[in-house]
């Protein structure tokens, strides 16, 4: 969380290094700058999800856009079911 609102992507470093040694779920949180940043969280970072929300506030991606950047990075993603 110490990158929370810097925008420079996540602490990948931290983030690994806790994903790799704990049983429970991680989610990377603080610092998105990009959608690019959002796979990284979990392809480099090895997080089970991530967490944004600058991007999405000022309108520079939407959640679809999110589900699309990490569904074509092949990392699996829940659609939203529209009724």
């Amino acid at each position: 969380m110490d990158k929370d609102g810097t925008r420079s992507g996540y602490d990948l470093d931290l983030v690994r290094a806790i994903a790799d040694r704990v049983s429970v779920p991680v989610v990377a949180s603080g610092g998105v700058g990009g959608l690019d940043d959002l796979v990284a969280g979990i392809r480099d970072g090895h997080a089970s999800a991530v967490l944004a929300a600058s991007i999405f506030h000022f309108g520079e991606a939407s959640i679809a856009d999110a589900h699309n950047a990490l569904a074509q990075a092949g990392i699996p993603v829940r659609r939203p079911v529209l009724a």
